[in-house]
């Protein structure tokens, strides 16, 4: 799937003056008054209609989430000349989502781009299109496992992987981990597609119950219908931001017209070219697969309280998970000498506890803090490029079609 696409459109040269250094400038309040429009902004469509919002989120690091079009009109640039920076998602461009979507590079640029022709067809007739480029494009393939807990007990590994200049840069949260975060080269990330999906499904929940706009009712469709859900359950996502420096260094031709001829098979192979190292470098990690989910579950029913403003607490509940775990990572024997130490009664309330939500102690004295459940980390994730999409997946239409069959094209902001 391409996940996300930047591209640079120049302005035509009848419309920006050479300056003697070379370097060309124009009159960009006369221009945007005519247009009346402003440096920067986003967009989206609800009703058939363009709407121009403030961007909310640094141009330069949108989340993978922002379902409208970012624009940024520059000028002092290295590129030396003034032109529009477009960056969108074509997935949720064309779908209403990123869960899954297609990674035809045609299908995806020109849904960028007809987007924001959409929106500003007068500026579209100031710019330079023939020579307009690709600065970068987010390529992702998808790996399933058998639930979110084992999903989680794998992305802990990957976040000590490093393979020679591959280094881990950042841990975001508990769901992502970037190898090389900041390079204008090439970004490699790996990160649990439940959760954000679980928590954009909250975010736009909370928007429509202050302001009823379509565009929140018809992504809240999207994302919670059942073939979005089980695609998302239990996948980890591997994302390869390609700068077009790096495509530029293995052949690729950023040129935009070029570029849409490539195949889909390309952005497969770009995409496992990217992630060699990373695979690489799972070789001789291992994965202590133990799925304590139930446990959880039960421990939630048992020792959930209501809280003075009416809401349920699972504070109780997380707490004496965490002292199960310890008990599983450790052994029975080495954290009851540990806790008894300082306190038996303590440890007799805490057991007890455990005890009451359906656990014995037989379960418990089984743990003797040796890993059984060791998986080498390559048998756990295996990217099939043959189920990367549902089974009733069909190909989205072009949005110039899209806007004509269906003129009341809603996109999330």
């Amino acid at each position: 799937m391409i996940d996300m696409i930047k591209i640079s459109v120049p302005f035509l040269d009848t419309h920006i003056q050479k300056l003697q250094s070379g370097s060309a400038d124009f009159d960009m309040s006369r221009l945007m008054k005519e247009l009346g429009m402003t440096l920067e902004g986003a967009i989206r469509y609800e009703n058939g209609k363009a709407i121009h919002e403030r961007l909310r989120h640094k141009f330069e690091s949108l989340p993978s989430y922002f379902a409208s079009l970012a624009y940024k009109v520059c000028r002092d640039d290295l590129k030396g000349y003034p032109y529009v920076a477009i960056q969108g998602n074509p997935a949720k461009l064309l779908t209403g989502h990123n869960v899954y979507g297609s990674d035809n590079p045609e299908l995806c640029t020109f849904a960028v781009v007809e987007a924001f022709q959409f929106a500003f067809p007068e500026l579209c007739n100031y710019l330079d299109w023939y020579h307009s480029t690709i600065d970068f494009i987010d390529v992702t393939y998808t790996a399933r496992l058998a639930n979110d807990t084992l999903a989680q007990q794998v992305l802990n590994v990957l976040k000590n992987i490093s393979y020679g200049q591959m280094k881990v840069t950042e841990c975001n949260h508990e769901s992502t981990v970037y190898w090389n975060k900041g390079s204008q080269h090439l970004v490699r990330k790996a990160y649990l597609k439940a959760p954000e999906l679980t928590k954009r499904i909250e975010e736009l929940t909370r928007k429509l119950s202050k302001e009823k706009h379509d565009h929140y009712a018809e992504q809240i469709k999207q994302l919670t219908s059942p073939e979005v859900k089980a695609m998302a359950d239990g996948a980890i996502r591997f994302e390869a931001r390609l700068y077009g420096r790096w495509l530029k260094d293995r052949g690729i031709q950023t040129a935009l017209g070029n570029f849409t001829s490539y195949a889909s098979e390309k952005m497969t192979e770009l995409w496992r070219l990217a992630f060699q190292p990373v695979f690489k470098a799972f070789e001789g990690a291992t994965v202590n697969a133990q799925d304590h989910t139930q446990v959880l579950n039960n421990l939630r029913i048992t020792h959930q309280r209501t809280t003075p403003k009416g809401n349920i607490s699972y504070s109780t509940a997380e707490a004496l998970y965490d002292f199960y775990l310890a008990i599983v990572r450790d052994g029975y024997s080495s954290t009851k000498s540990r806790i008894a130490e300082r306190s038996r009664a303590t440890w007799k309330r805490k057991e007890d506890a455990l005890l009451e939500a359906g656990l014995s102690r037989a379960q418990l004295m089984q743990f003797t803090g040796e890993q059984t459940n060791v998986i080498p980390l390559v048998r756990l994730i295996n990217v099939d490029f043959g189920q990367q999409l549902p089974a009733n997946w069909q190909e989205p239409a072009p949005l110039s079609l899209q806007a004509k069959t269906r003129p009341a094209l809603k996109l999330a902001s």
